[in-house]
């Protein structure tokens, strides 16, 4: 994939939560459900949660959720570097069919996904203090098969009498 943009191309990014998905394995979730999953499976691998007691709020418990630390600092014997920020991407789209809200049935092609996390703070008092990382999920779908028309317009525009006219301007 050298010297391409990756997350372009033919994919379309998946933003109704209600379109259905299924899987060469006959999983079948919709995109909201699978979006979650994903989550799941991201802070899992790459996130952790604590409680923090501050006094200042009738020792109350607040959460916090931050990269795991290992992931965010690489260090060698001069000094060291911390990241707020992770990105993954797949590098292999995987076979899956698309059901849209209101199309006509079953549409196959490959499905990609990219995740994105990134430790969100608040300056407070000129010290930064961490609030939750902010993951987002970003779902692709390219089908086997494109869309013939993208626009309504296209059919015209590819007529000879379009052509004509438009020759003659």
């Amino acid at each position: 994939m050298t010297g391409s943009n990756f997350m372009s191309d033919k994919f379309q990014p998946l933003d109704r939560d209600d379109d259905v998905l299924l899987f060469d394995n006959n999983n079948t979730f919709t995109v909201g459900k699978f979006k979650v999953l994903m989550s799941q499976q991201f802070q899992e691998k790459f996130l952790r949660s604590y409680y923090e007691k501050h006094s200042y709020n009738g020792g109350r418990s607040q959460e916090r959720i931050d990269i795991k630390s290992d992931l965010s600092t690489i260090s060698f014997d001069s000094g060291g570097f911390i990241c707020s920020e992770i990105q993954w991407k797949c590098i292999k789209a995987v076979n899956c069919k698309l059901l849209k809200v209101g199309s006509g049935g079953w549409q196959e092609g490959k499905l990609r996904m990219q995740a994105k996390v990134v430790n969100s703070y608040y300056e407070n008092d000129d010290y930064k203090k961490y609030n939750k990382a902010v993951l987002d999920i970003c779902i692709e779908f390219s089908p086997d098969i494109p869309n013939e028309a993208i626009s309504p317009l296209d059919d015209i525009r590819q007529s000879e009498e379009y052509k004509k006219l438009s020759n003659n301007n």
